[in-house]
């Protein structure tokens, strides 16, 4: 050790192979401190676990087995794992410095962010997501808190895995970043047990943050935490078309579909959730907010969905598997698709399959081949037309999704309409009984009063005849 190392281990602690040097912050988790790997010479984010969770049984174990997972999580947009040790009782995991903000600070630096924005971070986290399902990993805390973004607009998500270490049946659901995630986005299903979910319960949270991202708030609110979780029961929330008008309906019928409340109704995976948002041709290639002289492009147009990484293939393998040449726009295809109920085979351009498939007259059964007697392939696993064919595919599960909605409201309107007369006959005939009870009322009292008028002479005429005396009615 140096001189100067030694004067600045006697100012600043040092844990195993690194020196801290000031607190970064503060969490559920424990303290988070910008800390100096002396073996590699570099600095990194030192998150040292608070006492009181390394006291309970069993806690400190899968602390270090989900930070050891999360360390073979090799991507380029997740924050790198370093190590995980213990030293002078406290146990820690180092990590990947990030030279940024987490997108919540420009959250709340921008209120809301641009759609481009917006579908480029989602689009990215969702890879990065589905790369860490590939792997058998649930994030179960994904909201902007945990994507940082660096000076240079890389976007990285970050303590993956880390959230699966918590005991969930001890820790308090108002601890944010501990298990149990964040309730403003974690899924339903999480909220009623947290021990048994999967990757669509990142998919939900996803779904919540992409909304926060563009309407500026977040879908669910409530006075309690008991009020938030019984709103995200109902699944009720105004849709984000509705908060922030320059969001389109297609979009917006997106977001409702990752955050749908039955598990069964929401994208399967991130994947498909990217596909569809790329399907739009919004996503931005690199973040608006970055000063243009740093800025990186992060993304280029189209590169998503069909491509998403796969941590169990060790090369990328393109969509062609019978290994057709690659075409041009002029070439012809013989291309087969059904109209008005019948099977038509027509010879047409890749630039006039291109148009139809952008005019919506083909569907996801509308196979092609370069030759007259095949064979035939659907549209798109022929990478000439994979791009156009998935956006429509895209547009048509929405539009259907979208007449599914449709039909669901009306339902629901005429169910109101019938209730709401029902509401007004109940409402007639309590009033009907009001008003004839008040006549019966009067009708009795009107009766006993003639009733009196007329039985009280007639008795008194019989006590007189019966005494012998009288009548006081009786002529003289």
């Amino acid at each position: 050790m140096t001189v100067e190392n030694a004067e600045s281990a006697k100012k600043n602690p040092v844990l195993g192979d690194f020196q801290i040097k000031r607190q970064l912050g503060k969490g559920g988790m424990g303290v988070v401190y910008l800390a100096h790997q002396i073996s590699l010479d570099r600095d990194c984010a030192l998150k040292v676990m608070a006492k009181e969770l390394a006291a309970k049984s069993g806690f400190v174990e899968r602390f270090i087995r989900e930070a050891r997972s999360m360390a073979k999580i090799q991507h380029p947009n997740v924050v790198s794992c370093y190590a995980v040790n213990e030293d002078k009782g406290l146990h820690f995991v180092a990590m990947e410095l990030i030279d940024g903000k987490s997108a919540q600070d420009w959250l709340k630096a921008k209120r809301k962010l641009s759609i481009a924005d917006s579908l480029l971070i989602t689009c990215i986290i969702g890879e990065a997501l589905h790369f860490a399902h590939e792997l058998n990993m649930v994030h179960r805390d994904v909201k902007p808190d945990n994507i940082l973004i660096t000076s240079k607009g890389v976007i990285k998500l970050s303590d993956l895995g880390l959230a699966k270490a918590v005991d969930e049946t001890d820790m308090s659901l108002t601890q944010s970043g501990t298990g149990l995630g964040t309730p403003h986005y974690m899924a339903p299903e999480q909220a009623r047990n947290a021990k048994h979910v999967d990757r669509r319960c990142d998919v939900y949270a996803l779904g919540c943050t992409l909304y926060h991202f563009l309407t500026g708030q977040t879908p669910f609110t409530g006075d309690s935490l008991v009020d938030l979780i019984t709103n995200k029961e109902k699944g009720r929330f105004t849709p984000a078309h509705r908060v922030n008008p320059e969001v389109s309906e297609r979009l917006s019928l997106m977001i409702d579909k990752a955050m749908a409340q039955d598990t069964k109704n929401r994208y399967q995976s991130c994947a498909d959730l990217i596909r569809d948002l790329e399907s739009l041709g919004l996503t931005g290639e690199s973040l608006s907010f970055i000063d243009g002289d740093q800025r990186t492009v992060v993304r280029r147009r189209g590169s998503g969905a069909s491509t998403v990484a796969n941590p169990h293939q060790k090369t990328t393998v393109a969509s062609n598997p019978r290994n057709e040449p690659v075409v041009r726009p002029h070439s012809q295809w013989f291309v087969r698709y059904e109209e008005g109920g019948k099977v038509r085979v027509d010879k047409l351009s890749a630039a006039q399959v291109i148009a139809a498939l952008q005019g919506d007259k083909f569907n996801e059964q509308t196979q092609c081949s370069m030759q007259a007697n095949g064979p035939f392939l659907p549209l798109v696993q022929v990478p000439v037309f994979e791009k156009e064919a998935r956006r429509l595919i895209a547009r048509l599960h929405t539009d259907a999704h979208h007449v599914n909605l449709s039909k669901e409201y009306k339902r629901l309107a005429r169910q109101y309409e019938r209730l709401s007369f029902w509401r007004r006959v109940h409402k007639t005939i309590d009033e009907s009984l009001g008003i004839v009870g008040v006549l019966l009322y009067i009708g009795v009292i009107a009766g006993v009063g003639v009733g009196l008028y007329y039985l009280i002479p007639a008795a008194w005429q019989l006590v007189a005849d019966f005494l012998g005396v009288s009548s006081m009615n009786r002529t003289p």
